[in-house]
């Protein structure tokens, strides 16, 4: 028998019509109190003041867009140029290392003509430019690790000249006609192992120089402040033609904050531009065709001294002297103020004219001594001076290019700091003179 059942009634609110269900209502949820983010960009977006607070917006991202390009392109100048600095210096020291190399080499074939012990001055020569090779090989290693394989490949190639250069130096102080050979062998080797690996890493650095002095540029930060200042100036517009207010010093203040900026940004990265390639053709230029004179001239010397040690069959080492020669007098045409210079190179192939001279008539032993002669008039004696001369001149252009180089770009930190606080007061400006539009709207 089942237990009889209680009808409780149940209250139903006045009002409620017949056949609605009954019950307490669900209860308010703290997410559904809570409008959504879609809501509440559509209520900040809607109408008038909603597009002046979406432009507002727009104006800010392109204030602040304007001062990071600006200073990047400040910091990325003075980047490239201390680059071009750094691959400068790497080129002058593998220069030194070419013409290191064959200055000691027309120091040894010219002390081998004199036979048996070479003087102590000759072997101090040597010993100098072989002790200047190694310092160069040792520092471009560290400075530009890029260049470290082709660095080592040529250091093992120095050594086995300077070996044979010491059997030729032994043999030729006890009179054995070996010794000859073992010179001609270390000079075709030094030429053809080793200078063409100088060559290929002093390309290299030369390309890397030209393309940071072409860096140094200032298009895209001015494309970007261009786009960024008339985006403002539209806005500056279309508010004035909303609210029929024609001025806002807010805004306008930004704009001619970001218009100074501009200015100041590009003026700056625009002069450090064309200091940077006046550099290229002008000091730096200079070192390098100096370089060339040094290493072409030294290359002659041995080759002058090569042709007597072979005894008539140096035709082709003085081929070489000749092709040498046209190359030092071409480089010497695009040294600026060089008529010291191509004087003093005269001096040298007048008496290397006389040298060939005398050999061709039979006279080997005066030529020899004139070649191997310090006198005033000397081969030996006015190579030295010329050479003693272009060296000087090319390491006073190369530093000139390095501390000027150095000295450019200095002060883009401080520039790319006033540039990046210009955008931020530029952003705060376009924020108030929104706002008090928006204020003045309502």
């Amino acid at each position: 028998m089942s237990a009889p059942t209680t009808n409780i009634p149940v209250a139903i609110p006045a009002g409620t019509p017949p056949g609605a269900p009954t019950g307490s209502p669900p209860p308010r949820t703290i997410a559904g109190s809570i409008p959504g983010a879609g809501a509440v960009a559509s209520r900040l977006l809607h109408g008038t003041p909603g597009r002046m607070r979406l432009f507002g917006l727009l104006g800010v991202i392109a204030a602040v867009l304007l001062g990071a390009a600006s200073a990047n392109a400040l910091l990325a100048s003075q980047a490239a140029v201390e680059r071009a600095a750094n691959n400068t210096e790497q080129v002058v020291r593998v220069q030194s290392i070419h013409v290191g190399l064959l200055r000691a080499d027309a120091v040894a074939t010219n002390a081998f003509l004199v036979g048996g012990l070479e003087s102590s001055d000759s072997r101090a020569k040597y010993e100098t430019a072989m002790g200047e090779v190694a310092t160069s090989l040792s520092e471009a290693a560290a400075a530009q690790p890029a260049d470290g394989r082709a660095l080592g490949e040529l250091s093992k190639k120095v050594q086995t000249y300077a070996a044979l250069i010491e059997q030729a130096r032994a043999n030729n102080r006890l009179g054995l006609p070996v010794g000859a050979q073992y010179l001609t062998q270390a000079s075709a080797g030094l030429r053809a192992d080793a200078v063409p690996i100088v060559a290929q890493i002093v390309t290299t650095n030369e390309q890397r120089s030209k393309q940071e002095f072409n860096r140094s540029n200032s298009s895209l930060q001015l494309l970007v402040g261009v786009v960024s200042l008339l985006g403002l100036g539209a806005l500056a517009v279309w508010l004035a033609q909303r609210t029929h207010r024609y001025l806002n010093p807010s805004l306008t203040g930004a704009i001619v904050l970001l218009l100074v900026t501009l200015f100041v940004a590009a003026t700056q990265i625009t002069g450090v531009g064309t200091a940077t390639r006046n550099v290229s053709t002008g000091s730096y230029l200079q070192a390098v065709t100096l370089a060339n004179v040094t290493t072409a001239a030294n290359d002659a010397r041995a080759n002058e001294s090569l042709t007597l040690i072979r005894r008539g069959s140096g035709a082709t080492n003085e081929a070489a002297w000749k092709a040498n020669r046209k190359q030092v007098d071409e480089n010497l045409a695009d040294v600026r103020e060089s008529s010291a210079l191509r004087g003093l190179w005269a001096r040298y192939t007048s008496a290397h004219e006389q040298v060939r001279t005398l050999d061709d008539r039979g006279r080997w032993d005066d030529a020899v001594r004139l070649s191997t002669s310090t006198g005033t008039a000397g081969a030996a004696k006015t190579f030295d001076v010329f050479d003693q001369r272009v060296t000087q001149d090319r390491d006073t252009a190369a530093k000139d290019t390095v501390a000027t180089l150095q000295g450019l770009g200095g002060n883009a930190p401080l520039f790319a700091v006033f540039t990046a606080l210009a955008a931020l007061i530029a952003a705060w400006l376009v924020v108030r003179g929104i706002g008090q539009r928006i204020e003045e709207y309502r």
